[in-house]
């Protein structure tokens, strides 16, 4: 599946998840802009992977944005510095009224890789949160990382999860500008990734309880 033209949705009582299956990252990012803008401004979770890129978040300094690289370096507008994304990455990006949701604000990220670890915990993945960088880790190499954006109240971009992703072209960059190697879920747990995208997103779909 290729874009949003495809994509299929199922709903909760305020929130919708929708797959968008395999999708360029500046059409997705654009999607995103476009909703954050609207007056509708509905609560949605999207779920894709992308075809391999690397983003510049807003604390990126040094890497610059280069379009003409094998793997393009794409300046965007989520926290944090530089980050992959390929296919065999899991995407969930939350666009949420945060006015309406029960936690503050300043609790979107932390509350978002909760849920992630409650999912984590249920599977019997050891792993680490971190909020001080925020993310997840596996042995202290990184198996998920987080980047967020509020506007007006409203949320954009989020949480990518390595399942078993291009390891080499992730590694070739310091993730999130730290000094740690990225890792797969499937290097530590069997686990089907049907069965995984369910059981996150049932977790997500209580963000707004």
């Amino acid at each position: 599946m290729v874009g949003s033209g495809l994509c299929q949705s199922t709903k909760n009582m305020s929130i919708e998840i929708i797959n968008k299956g395999l999708m360029d990252y500046q059409e997705c990012h654009q999607e995103m802009l476009e909703l954050v803008k609207s007056t509708s401004r509905k609560n949605q979770i999207w779920h894709l992977e992308h075809f391999p890129v690397f983003t510049i978040g807003i604390s990126e300094k040094l890497i610059k944005e280069n379009k003409n690289e094998r793997i393009p370096i794409l300046k965007t507008d989520r926290g944090g510095k530089i980050t992959y994304h390929g296919p065999g990455q899991l995407v969930f990006y939350f666009m949420l009224d945060l006015k309406i949701m029960p936690f503050r604000p300043t609790d979107l990220t932390k509350t978002i890789l909760n849920k992630t670890s409650q999912v984590f915990k249920s599977i019997s993945l050891d792993h680490e949160l971190n909020f001080t960088d925020p993310g997840i880790y596996i042995e202290e190499q990184k198996i998920a990382s987080i980047g967020m954006r509020i506007k007006n109240n409203f949320s954009y971009h989020g949480i990518s999860i390595n399942y078993n992703t291009d390891l080499k072209a992730f590694n070739s960059i310091n993730p999130c500008g730290l000094n740690v190697k990225a890792c797969n879920l499937l290097e530590y747990i069997n686990i089907n990734k049907e069965d995984l995208h369910k059981k996150l997103i049932k977790e997500y779909l209580e963000l707004d309880k």
